[in-house]
């Protein structure tokens, strides 16, 4: 049965893999599909479903490391909050990620501190969605 599943949603999705207008479009449903670690093809060219931050995190776990990544994802997180954009969830899992930091699992602190630069820059990203689509949310 789980496997019918799969196949029919493969089937669904095809057409629209296929015809992607964006890389954007190509990602998203690349990634929707088959999560992170996953190669697509898209106008010739070959690519990964992995976030930046992702990448950003499989750097060697060393303490060095994921103090720098949590200091950019920490100042990623401070533009957010000037636009007002801030996730309320991001605060703590900045928090975590420097707990990790000083009990010394450098690889648990990467990837929070990874996942916490993601929520900072679709943050930053809904900001701009909301400043150029804000006459939506407007009653007619």
């Amino acid at each position: 049965m789980k496997k019918g599943l799969i196949i029919a949603a493969a089937l669904a999705m095809a057409p629209t893999l296929a015809t992607a207008a964006s890389f954007q479009e190509a990602f998203e449903s690349n990634r929707a599909m088959h999560g992170n670690d996953h190669v697509f093809e898209w106008k010739g060219g070959k690519y990964h479903t992995n976030h930046e931050e992702e990448m950003e995190a499989r750097v060697k776990a060393t303490k060095a490391n994921a103090a720098d990544l949590l200091a950019k994802a920490k100042a990623k997180n401070a533009e957010v909050a000037k636009l007002g954009f801030e996730w309320k969830l991001t605060g703590g899992i900045l928090k975590d990620a420097q707990k990790a930091i000083d009990e010394g699992d450098y690889q648990k602190a990467l990837n929070l501190a990874a996942q916490a630069k993601y929520h900072a820059r679709i943050g930053i990203q809904q900001y701009h969605y909301a400043q150029k689509n804000w006459h939506l949310s407007v009653p007619e």
